[in-house]
């Protein structure tokens, strides 16, 4: 039976952000997952979404031709979802730009998440994944009413190179 290894990419992308994102305020709830609409009304929701690995960096390692061939450049994408709910439109709209911007600055700026997220280092089957680096690629925001509720969400996409030897 599998068990989980809590050092494996995304998992250990998600985690780490995970930990990083919870100490923006107590009373935010944060989620290792995409966020539902009965979510509590300040949310955070932590997903990876998708691995792309890097066409130019195949390299020889040995390995029987023809046949795959491990890249030894890969980038993860990870959504991370802000929900706001409020029933004062100017006022739930505020909070959520401020949680989006704190978030946001919090992957640039804090010096914690910089330090896990470049210590992340999985080995597995004898091969090293590394993270190298990261950033934000987009972050989109929409809001709607639903039965006199505004619904405030941002969903940020992050980006984390990593290299394998």
């Amino acid at each position: 039976m599998i068990i989980e290894d809590p050092s494996v990419f995304p998992g250990n992308i998600v985690q780490a952000l995970d930990s990083s994102l919870q100490e923006i305020d107590p009373d935010i709830k944060v989620f290792r997952r995409p966020l539902r609409p009965t979510d509590p009304v300040q949310s955070i929701g932590i997903v990876a979404t998708q691995w792309i690995p890097n066409e130019e960096s195949y390299e020889m390692r040995g390995a029987f031709s023809p046949g795959a061939g491990l890249p030894t450049i890969g980038m993860y994408l990870v959504g991370i979802q802000v929900f706001v709910k409020d029933m004062d439109e100017v006022r739930g709209l505020a909070v959520h730009c401020t949680m989006s911007q704190l978030v946001k600055s919090r992957l640039f700026n804090d010096p914690v998440v910089r330090l896990s997220l470049s210590s992340l280092t999985c080995v597995l089957d004898g091969v090293t994944e590394k993270a190298k680096r990261w950033g934000v690629r987009t972050q989109r925001f929409v809001s709607n009413e639903i039965s006199g509720q505004y619904h405030f969400l941002s969903s940020l996409e992050f980006w984390l190179e990593t290299e394998t030897h």
